[in-house]
C-alpha cells in the first residue's frame, strides 16, 4: 500500500498559511486520506462490520465439503457429516484461505490506524490554528 498519494493538489491560500505555521497542509493530509480508504474499502467490505468475511467462509467450507463428499462416491465409502466437517476445516485449502483472510485483517488494521492517524493530524492542525488566532487577538 502506498502511504502516500501519487499527485499532490496544488497548494491554497490557506495550505501557505499551513507551511507558515508548520503544519501540513489540508489538502495533502485529505488527498492521502482518500487515497488510503480506496485502498481500504475492498477490506472494509470484506472483514468490516456487515462484512462479508463469515459468508465467504462458509462458502470455502461448503465447497471443499462438496469435493470431500464427491471423492467419496468416486470411491465408493461412505463418510459421515461430521467426517466432513472436520476433514473441511483441515483441509490445507480452507487453512491457505484463513492464512489470508488474517493477512487481510491485519493489513486493514494497519490502514485504518494511518487513516485515524490523519484524521488526528487534521484535528491537531485545527487546534493550532485556533490557538494561533487566539494569540494574534490576544496581542492587540
Amino acid at each position: 500500500m502506498s502511504s502516500r498519494p501519487d499527485v499532490l493538489p496544488p497548494v491554497s491560500t490557506l495550505g501557505e498559511i499551513e507551511s507558515r505555521v508548520g503544519i501540513p497542509s489540508i489538502e495533502s493530509l485529505l488527498a492521502e486520506r482518500d487515497t488510503l480508504v480506496k485502498e481500504v474499502a475492498p477490506l472494509r467490505a470484506k472483514h468490516g462490520p456487515f462484512g462479508t468475511y463469515d459468508a465467504l467462509r462458509k462458502v470455502q467450507l461448503a465447497t471443499i465439503g462438496a469435493a470431500i463428499r464427491a471423492q467419496a462416491v468416486l470411491d465408493e465409502r461412505k463418510i459421515t457429516e461430521a467426517a466432513i466437517d472436520e476433514a473441511s476445516h483441515s483441509d490445507p485449502a480452507y487453512v491457505d484461505w484463513i492464512t489470508q483472510a488474517t493477512r487481510e485483517k491485519t493489513e486493514w488494521v494497519l490502514v485504518e490506524n494511518t487513516i485515524q492517524g490523519i484524521g488526528e493530524l487534521i484535528r491537531r492542525g485545527d487546534a493550532i490554528a485556533r490557538y494561533l488566532t487566539a494569540e494574534v487577538g490576544l496581542s492587540r
